[in-house]
């Protein structure tokens, strides 16, 4: 299956007016950074506010016990949210820097 190329292009000028390819790849990709960034902000919060503190405090006591299944399952959950915060926000400074050589 492929493309209609001719169709994606009106799409791209009728939603991004006198943007370029690049610039509108860009953009899309930066939202979407922007939107996991808010998604996993939250899920953070959320874990803070049921374990009363932040990952780093509260993995210890994780790790040097046998925790119930929700606790481990918190765990990975939380660990993911805290991960994806960092990548998130490394990946929206590196497309903001390529955003400017455009």
């Amino acid at each position: 299956m492929s493309i209609d190329s001719l169709a994606l292009e009106q799409s791209v000028q009728r939603l991004f007016p006198n943007q370029g390819l690049d610039q509108v790849l860009v953009e899309l990709l930066l939202e979407r950074a922007k939107k996991n960034l808010v998604k996993y902000r939250t899920l953070d919060r959320q874990f803070q506010a049921k374990y009363g503190e932040g990952f780093e405090a509260w993995r210890p006591s994780v790790l040097d016990s046998e925790p119930p299944f929700q606790t481990e399952q918190d765990y990975f959950d939380w660990e993911m949210a805290v991960t994806g915060i960092a990548d998130m926000q490394e990946e929206i400074e590196r497309l903001q820097g390529l955003k400017q050589q455009l």
